[in-house]
């Protein structure tokens, strides 16, 4: 399993949110943690990401112990929240784009070309009007370098 969770507890105060949650995610699954407000949703990603420590139970992401090894467990994820502050300024292939740039990533590759919606630009900048915007799923499978 990539992400394994078995009995996660966390408190804030009195206040408890989770209660013994547990996760086992295979390796390549596509997976979604959906609820309502106040659900844990967050808390649980925060745990996993190693963001916040848990009150209790086991957690390991990529073979990695959250709580001993979490240097390694940040080398293996990327996290983005909901609502990152360039949602509304950055395509999903720009944002892709853009990623690919902070991790000094030269080219896309797959044997085939780049998506119509492709800009070669080193630095992605947002289009001057939303009616410029590519398409929301444009890019978003290519693989990186």
């Amino acid at each position: 399993m990539t992400i394994t969770a078995t009995g996660l507890v966390k408190s804030y105060g009195k206040q408890p949110v989770l209660r013994g949650v547990d996760l086992d995610v295979a390796e390549g699954t596509v997976f979604a943690l959906l609820g309502p407000n106040g659900a844990g949703k967050t808390t649980t990603v925060q745990i996993l990401s190693t963001l916040i420590a848990a009150d209790a139970g086991e957690v390991r992401v990529a073979g990695h112990d959250v709580r001993r090894d979490g240097d390694a467990v940040r080398a293996a994820i990327g996290v983005t929240g909901q609502f990152a502050a360039l949602d509304n300024l950055l395509t999903a292939s720009e944002n892709l784009m853009l990623m690919a740039d902070l991790h000094h990533l030269d080219r896309p590759v797959g044997g085939a070309a780049p998506p119509s919606c492709w800009s070669a630009s080193t630095s992605p900048r947002p289009p001057a009007s939303r009616s410029s915007r590519s398409p929301a799923g444009c890019g978003a499978s290519w693989t990186w370098r």
